[in-house]
């Protein structure tokens, strides 16, 4: 069928319309998965924090001094979850978890050398492993490579022991932190959300 000249302009403004109803509603959906992404990994952090939380409980309370510098530091105040950044937060994130799977390792091979039960240390460095892989997938591109540092041997039972209880003490205030922070870019995300609909 041949268009008659006046309906040709008509048509222009159709299809224009179609295509920025297919722009607009794409666009909403990438947000929504971003925000689900977040949604998820904020509950996998709050399993891991329970999971550690039952673990120091199972310890043995004892004063002695925790030495183990290459742990993460946690130097963040309440205020800085106010400037949180969702780019620079999973950088962290990652860094500091790939940090405890090493030294869980490092763990679970002097309980195996020393014939204790490392099932539940094999448990923890699993879960923060793939926690870790959630987190690059977010990110979505490969971080530098990290540079481990150097462990001192652990010589006794009493040692290793000491160690695990330091690593998982950090571990519990490092996930109560990230916690937070997840949960503050989720209430940015949502907030940002209702400010362009």
């Amino acid at each position: 069928m041949k268009l008659l000249p006046n309906s040709t302009f008509p048509l222009i403004i159709l299809m224009t319309c179609v295509e920025l109803f297919t722009f607009t509603t794409a666009r909403p959906a990438n947000i929504t998965e971003g925000k689900k992404d977040l949604q998820r990994l904020y509950r996998e952090m709050r399993t891991l924090l329970e999971i550690v939380s039952k673990e120091r409980l199972g310890n043995e309370m004892q004063e002695f001094e925790q030495s183990l510098t290459s742990l993460p530091s946690l130097n963040y105040k309440t205020a800085d979850l106010k400037t949180v950044e969702v780019s620079s937060t999973l950088g962290q994130l990652y860094s500091g978890l790939k940090s405890f799977k090493f030294h869980l390792d490092w763990i679970q091979q002097k309980q195996e050398e020393m014939g204790s039960d490392y099932s539940k240390t094999k448990k923890l460095a699993h879960r923060i492993e793939d926690i870790s892989h959630m987190v690059l997938i977010q990110i979505g591109t490969t971080p530098s490579e990290l540079v481990h540092p150097s462990l001192s041997p652990l010589n006794t039972t009493w040692e290793a022991y000491q160690a695990n209880v330091e690593i998982l003490d950090k571990l519990y205030y490092f996930c109560n932190w990230y916690i937070r922070a997840l949960g503050e870019l989720k209430h940015k995300q949502l907030s940002a959300q209702l400010h362009d609909a």
